[in-house]
């Protein structure tokens, strides 16, 4: 898996419509596509371009009522870096594949988005680290994957409804050989407990439209195990992960849900830099599909007190130019 996927395969005459009813049809270079009822306006667009040139007509436009287009345009054309949005022969706006999926108001739900005052606290360990937000409860992501079809969503873990499926997951053979936490209801409701009740945790479950295939447990890396080693940073994140609905584990579905996760957690505080992962190193599947995509690296190996890791890596920088394709 890797974030270089193709372009979209097009050609003279096709039509196609958004999540939201509009429709796009392809014509001579670019396309024609409604902004709403009978109003239309072009892309300029030859795949494979960095750029690309919305020129409109229809007088004032709300540049909101294109945020489904840009993002229709840059999932699917990984090439693409900016737009240009033209009126009048006049470029009045540009928007750049980094800038545009920064945008904490098109997918976030949550309740920080860096917006939480830094403030300075010691935990129990002596580690002194930012005051963190309390995760919310509900759905904290949301975001349509145009090449698949499919919405991708993240919702607080909710130990009421979601206690059965997530002890069946931990059971799984292949989830019980890397977590090593397989038992009864009462053991995984402990085990929830203790990650619902940890300030650096958010225990979050992942839905494709609508139905929950995976768990993924979000954490500030310098109050975690990981810290000491590497150069850790007051707002590095990382992710433990567990896909619990075989269907969805590998090919582009993979690709969507793990650039989602990556998504939410450079949302989920402006100020995170840096996202880091420690996967068992004998975990090949994983690191297979890991290595190269969408900015992660893996860095080195090194040893935990309980198992051998691979470290790997992910820069906000690289990420949100390399996001899309899907």
């Amino acid at each position: 898996m890797t974030s270089s996927t193709a372009a979209l395969e097009i050609s003279l005459g096709e039509q196609g419509q958004l999540p939201d009813g509009r429709s796009w049809q392809v014509a001579v270079g670019g396309y024609r596509c409604q902004l709403n009822g009978d109003n239309y306006f072009q892309i300029e667009y030859v795949p494979g371009q960095e750029i690309a040139i919305f020129i409109l007509s229809s007088g004032e436009i709300s540049l909101e009522a294109l945020d489904l287009w840009f993002d229709w345009l840059f999932a699917l054309n990984p090439a693409l870096q900016n737009t240009d949005i033209v009126d009048a022969d006049t470029v009045v706006s540009r928007f750049s594949r980094s800038n545009f999926y920064q945008r904490t108001e098109l997918w976030y739900r949550g309740n920080n988005a860096g917006e939480f005052p830094l403030q300075w606290v010691e935990n129990t360990q002596g580690v002194r680290h930012p005051l963190r937000a309390e995760p919310p409860k509900g759905e904290v992501y949301h975001r349509h994957f145009h090449a698949l079809g499919i919405d991708f969503s993240l919702r607080h873990l909710d130990p009421e409804k979601d206690l059965e499926r997530f002890t069946n997951w931990m059971n799984q053979e292949r989830v019980a050989k890397f977590w090593e936490e397989e038992g009864d209801k009462e053991k995984q409701r402990q085990f929830i407990d203790s990650v619902i009740q940890d300030p650096h945790k958010h225990p979050l479950i992942a839905c494709i439209d609508g139905e929950p295939f995976a768990y993924f447990e979000i954490y500030w890396a310098l109050e975690d195990r990981i810290a000491p080693y590497y150069d850790c940073q007051p707002f590095d994140r990382g992710a433990h992960m567990l896909v619990g609905d075989q269907r969805f584990l590998g090919g582009r579905f993979a690709q969507a849900w793990f650039n989602g996760v990556t998504h939410f957690m450079f949302l989920d505080d402006a100020r995170t830099e840096t996202l880091v992962g420690e996967p068992r190193a004998d975990n090949r599947a994983l690191l297979k599909y890991i290595n190269g995509t969408f900015g992660w690296k893996k860095v080195k190996e090194f040893d935990f007190p309980h198992k051998r890791a691979a470290l790997i890596m992910c820069k906000r920088d690289e990420f949100f130019q390399s996001m899309g394709g899907i």
